[in-house]
């Protein structure tokens, strides 16, 4: 089955809960059984890593990351707006970081992605002075959701090494 996790909607999706287009029949995501709900988790992840980083698509952000979601990542643990100034911070430091997701797994409402990046170090982002460094690093993202948007998210990874191998 092919899925539209999209919502038709432009900006955040506060006020109404996302759907799937099963080809002309919408239907909310809670209302769906577990197997295609996994299924649907899965492509938002996607989405989510390539709008939010790959194409630096703010918005994504807003429309995805719930209201109370929590970001568990290496300097704590952070809300949409503590999110997006961490995002930013590596944006500036890597201006042309892409992430290439190279294996997904999903079980109900649970999506764990594995991830590699690529990068260039041009930026002060991170406190150090761009060293034109390129840097190739993995990790992992274990994300929850509920209806549709993300509640919880924990990011794997060595930020210490990174910055450890840019001095």
């Amino acid at each position: 089955m092919s899925a539209d996790v999209s919502g038709g909607r432009e900006g955040p999706m506060k006020e109404s809960r996302p759907i799937i287009d099963t080809g002309g029949v919408s239907i909310p995501i809670k209302d769906i059984d577990a197997g295609t709900r996994a299924e649907v988790n899965r492509v938002i992840a996607v989405r989510w890593f390539q709008q939010v980083w790959n194409e630096r698509r703010t918005e994504t952000i807003d429309e995805l990351f719930g209201d109370n979601a929590v970001g568990h990542m290496e300097g704590g643990d952070q809300d949409r707006a503590g999110f997006k100034t961490a995002r930013e911070g590596l944006l500036d430091a890597f201006p042309d970081i892409q992430v290439k997701i190279e294996d997904t797994v999903a079980d109900g409402d649970h999506v764990v992605v594995r991830w590699r990046v690529h990068a260039t170090h041009t930026g002060g982002g991170l406190g150090l002075p761009a060293t034109g460094r390129t840097v190739d690093f993995r990790g992992m993202t274990w994300m929850t959701f509920k209806d549709g948007f993300i509640v919880e998210g924990w990011d794997s990874w060595n930020l210490g090494a990174l910055l450890e191998s840019l001095k």
